[in-house]
Parts: structure tokens; sequence; C-alpha cells
């Protein structure tokens, strides 16, 4: 097999693992929110969902590791020559700048900080300060700032990778 057919097919990947990124935890989310304010939190399904979309986060977080893998190995195989474009760096930019920070926060929250108000405690029972901090946190101000920052960000990226948009070179 020559090696447009292994360029096509890392670019296959990258795109999947771009859906792998955002597509199951982003609808596990909007789920959790309407079960919340269908029937308040805590209870019962929320405790169940929370842990359910925690699950999530591991596929979200495989996603994104793979999407930058294959964006790095698609680089090398370019010979870094693509590098020289003005829309490439701003791409590059942007996801070290923007989206990196917002996913390594994600990756200790929902790996370390979220499931331990979970671990241990009864479906429905009341959350302790602690629980509530923690949760308040992460549904308050961490997704939806995440989310403004990381929905525009990723339809540019998107944008530029597409238009490949000629503004000369560096």
């Amino acid at each position: 097999m020559d090696a447009g057919f292994w360029l096509a097919t890392l670019k296959v990947v990258h795109l999947s693992a771009l859906v792998i990124w955002l597509g199951p935890s982003g609808g596990a989310w909007m789920v959790l929110a309407l079960e919340r304010r269908e029937c308040g939190d805590p209870s019962v399904a929320s405790h169940y969902l929370y842990c359910g979309f925690l699950r999530l986060l591991w596929l979200q977080h495989v996603g994104v590791l793979v999407l930058l893998g294959s964006g790095l190995l698609l680089l090398h195989l370019h010979g870094f020559a693509p590098l020289e474009y003005r829309w490439l760096q701003i791409k590059l930019l942007l996801v070290f700048l923007v989206i990196l920070p917002i996913e390594l926060a994600d990756t200790w929250l929902g790996h370390a900080r979220l499931p331990r108000v979970f671990a241990a405690r009864e479906p429905g029972t009341p959350y302790t300060p602690e629980e509530l901090r923690a949760l308040r946190f992460y549904r308050r101000y961490f997704v939806p700032i995440g989310l403004a920052l990381l929905l525009p960000t990723v339809v540019l990226i998107m944008w530029l990778a597409v238009a490949k948009p000629v503004w000369g070179t560096p």
C-alpha cells in the first residue's frame, strides 16, 4: 500500500477521534442536565447518570489523545513542512493555548476530583458541603466557561483545516 493510502487512513482516524472526543460525553452531559432539571439533584437517577458521565469521560479523553497523536503523526508524515503555513500555525496555537489546558483540567476534574464525590455515597442522599462545592464548580463554572471557549475554538480550527486560508508566509 502506498503512502497516500496511509495518509488518507490517518486523516480518517483523526476525524473519527474528533467525533469520539466531542460526541459521547457532550450527549451524556445534556441528558444529565435534563434529568437534573426534571428530578432534582441529588436523586438516584442523577447519581447513576453522573457515574455514567464520568465513565464516558474516559472515552472522551482517549479520543483527544488519539486526535492529538494523529495530528502530530500527520505533521510528521508531511515532514513538518506544513508548519510554514500561517493557518496551521494558528491551528496549533489554538490547540496548545485553548484546547489542551481545558482538557488537562477536565481530565483532573473528571478522573480525580469528581469520582471522589460519587465513590462512597448512597444514591439520592444530600451532598456534603465539599461535594456540593466540587459539583457546583464543575457544572456552574468549568463546563459553561469551557464550552464557551472550546466550541468556537473547535469551529475555527475546523474552518482553518478545511479552508486553509492563505495569509502569506510568516
